[in-house]
């Protein structure tokens, strides 16, 4: 996957299951700062939160009710 296809703002499904929204990708990382819309109830990631994941954990576009993959 290409990080530079992701949208800032926009919301996509990570390898755990969870929905985060793309708040950036950092310049010359290969992690993206997001911020969880839902985390599956795991209590280590409160909804809300903010943090850099690698972009390949982003697995595919939330799109409501279904996910458009980017892989």
């Amino acid at each position: 996957m290409n990080p530079s296809h992701l949208k800032p703002g926009a919301q996509y499904t990570l390898s755990d299951g969870s929905i985060a929204e793309v708040q950036r990708v950092l310049p010359g990382s290969i992690n993206v700062q997001v911020r969880y819309i839902d985390s599956l109830d795991n209590p280590e990631i409160p909804v809300g939160a903010e943090r850099e994941v690698p972009f390949e954990e982003i697995i595919a576009e939330y799109l409501g009710t279904h996910a458009e993959g980017l892989t």
